[in-house]
């Protein structure tokens, strides 16, 4: 939703319906970068009023005027369409024109705004068509009439674009602006308010999706696709939900630690709840031989001497369950999944329900994903309920991630920093950590550094004083640096992305870029900010 100024505005106090209709239209059409002034007195060699302004923090300014009539053009004139050939006393165009220019220039002298520029239309909500050719000077992206306005985030969106004077606002400019133009309003714009709202709508937007899903856990057998951002996890979470409130014995188990860490804070503690990533819980189970991990043991250790050990063992575990919950499917193999599944209990409901999205693959393990011939329950979620509406688009569009509904929220968006080697990388991210952390102030935990590769994870975690994830979950307060394989399954506000190679597979980059949900900054050479449309 666009964002009223005052948030309080009379309705009443417009005393054309065809304004009222259109401020409506804009404050529930558009996206909340929007801020949306009605009704602006002016005086300045002449009074007048206009009807709405928009602002916008990268689209700049706009002065829309609202037409209630219908209208015709003829011969270059506006007519009435209700007195056919009759000119209106005030031609639409070149009055919001002339206001438009009008309030540039107070602006500019007001705010301190040499350079601003002030887009222009006008809105006819009671036409539907117009008769006539347009005069030369009109651009048809400058007029909006009723079925323009029944999506008016695009129709402005073309309205700004049509030609390219317009200029972002700085946060003071945009301050300053409303000061003027409504003084009695109260306005701040705060990077940390929006995103907290910004996730609180999407968080809206996801249980929605997961609630119309959480009823398939009626059936013994689910496969659950979706892309980045979908919800996934939550609805993992939601169906551990259930069957704890059933009395089952559940265990809900992913691959990495991170992710595992997330489920359990969504779940209550109980020892009829099982949670953990794979390998570590399954060393746990009851019955299994122990076997205790080097401080040291890394991926080799983990993926060869551990999964042997319970392939050699597992026959020996006692522990029973009646649903097994597996998110991101994707990185188990079929050996680990059949293995789960010998942990059902006969004489319980033997639920099994799989999560997964191929396109998140890192591991090639062997997986596919079920088939409904199998006798598994099968279905997708589509609509991607992570990310902002930038972010969202640009996965969207470049690596075919899920597609978003349009009330998404728009927060603060995509930045590129070129970076053409390790050196300027560091130097890049210890700048930007500097102006987020100690300028603005924001929580170190809304924050993840990611990479694609250990050389550069190793060179941030040393000059920018970043930690594992396994350090900040221990002691909070600190920025997070991981690869894209250990941030899997994640999400933050705010993602630093850094890759200095700019072939580097798009699964990685689809995995990594989903993890923000309302502000990424890609750190980067050319080539990859080209390649990603930045």
């Amino acid at each position: 939703m666009g964002v009223l100024i005052p948030e309080d505005f009379p309705f009443e106090s417009l005393k054309d319906d065809a304004e009222r209709q259109v401020v409506r239209v804009l404050r529930d059409g558009l996206r909340d970068g929007w801020f949306i002034i009605p009704n602006v007195g002016m005086s300045t060699h002449r009074d007048f009023q206009i009807d709405i302004v928009l602002l916008h923090r990268e689209h700049g300014v706009l002065n829309l005027e609202v037409k209630g009539h219908r209208i015709e053009v003829r011969d270059g004139i506006w007519c009435s369409g209700r007195h056919p050939g009759k000119p209106l006393k005030k031609q639409p165009y070149q009055q919001a024109q002339s206001n438009a220019f009008e309030l540039r220039d107070f602006l500019r002298s007001e705010c301190n705004l040499p350079n601003l520029h002030v887009e222009y239309g006008v809105a006819f909500p009671n036409t539907t068509s117009f008769e006539g050719r347009l005069p030369p000077e009109v651009n048809r992206a400058q007029l909006l009439i009723a079925s323009d306005l029944e999506d008016p985030q695009h129709a402005v969106d073309l309205l700004m674009t049509h030609r390219w004077g317009n200029q972002p606002l700085s946060q003071d400019a945009l301050e300053s602006i409303v000061d003027v133009l409504s003084p009695n309003a109260t306005f701040s714009w705060d990077p940390l308010a929006q995103a907290n709202s910004a996730r609180s709508r999407l968080d809206d937007i996801c249980q929605e999706q997961i609630k119309a899903m959480a009823g398939l856990d009626v059936n013994t057998r689910v496969a659950v696709t979706g892309a980045a951002g979908t919800g996934k996890s939550r609805l993992a979470a939601n169906w551990a939900l259930r069957a704890f409130h059933r009395e089952e014995r559940t265990l809900v188990t992913c691959y990495n630690e991170p992710l595992a860490a997330q489920l359990r804070r969504r779940l209550p503690e109980d020892d009829s709840l099982r949670i953990g990533a794979f390998l570590t819980l399954a060393l746990s189970l009851e019955g299994m031989e122990p076997l205790v991990p080097p401080a040291d043991a890394g991926d080799e250790w983990w993926n060869v001497h551990a999964v042997g050990h319970l392939l050699r063992y597992w026959h020996q575990v006692t522990e029973q369950f009646d649903t097994i919950i597996i998110d991101e499917a994707q990185d188990f193999s079929p050996a680990w999944i059949a293995a789960l599944e010998m942990l059902l209990d006969p004489e319980g409901p033997r639920r099994v329900l799989l999560l997964a999205d191929e396109q998140q693959m890192l591991y090639q393990r062997g997986f596919t994903t079920p088939l409904a011939a199998d006798g598994w329950t099968r279905c997708e979620l589509v609509v991607n309920c992570r990310n902002s509406f930038s972010i969202g688009n640009l996965i969207r569009r470049r690596l075919n991630g899920a597609p978003a509904p349009l009330n998404r929220p728009e927060a603060a968006g995509i930045r590129w920093i070129q970076a053409d080697d390790l050196a300027s990388a560091v130097a890049a991210v210890q700048e930007q950590l500097h102006q987020l952390v100690t300028v603005e102030g924001r929580d170190p935990s809304t924050i993840l550094v990611e990479t694609t590769d250990s050389t550069t994870r190793h060179a941030l975690r040393a000059h920018s004083n970043l930690v594992p994830w396994e350090q900040a979950a221990t002691t909070p307060g600190q920025v997070v640096c991981e690869n894209v394989h250990r941030a899997k399954g994640l999400e933050v506000d705010t993602v630093l992305f850094v890759c200095t190679d700019s072939q580097v597979e798009d699964t990685l980059l689809y995995i990594g870029l989903s993890r923000a949900v309302v502000e990424l900054t890609v750190i980067g050479p050319k080539a990859l900010a080209d390649r990603l449309g930045l």
